[in-house]
């Protein structure tokens, strides 16, 4: 799904209709960005972990590491405890 987007003199994007609806968003839906290859990627937030930035903002881990490497360090580390807990 493709759409135009504006940026406001306040630095904010409003999504097009179509893709609010699409994805289900309403107000208030918290939403990730991050660079990828010189382009802008927004996903829909669809878990806890993502809520973790703001809680590791202020950790010295982040010193050493992004909040994004922590949490994927973090969803590795619970899909092995998760594998192991049921025998795969």
């Amino acid at each position: 799904m493709d759409g135009i987007l504006t940026l406001s003199s306040k630095n904010q994007l409003t999504l097009p209709v179509s893709i609010v609806t699409f994805l289900g968003l309403d107000k208030g839906a918290k939403l990730w960005t991050k660079i990828v290859n010189n382009m802008i990627v927004i996903e829909k937030v669809n878990n806890s972990w993502d809520s973790f930035q703001g809680i590791l903002a202020d950790h010295p881990i982040n010193k050493k590491y992004t909040t994004l490497q922590i949490i994927e360090m973090a969803k590795k580390k619970e899909g092995l405890r998760l594998a192991k807990k049921h025998g795969f």
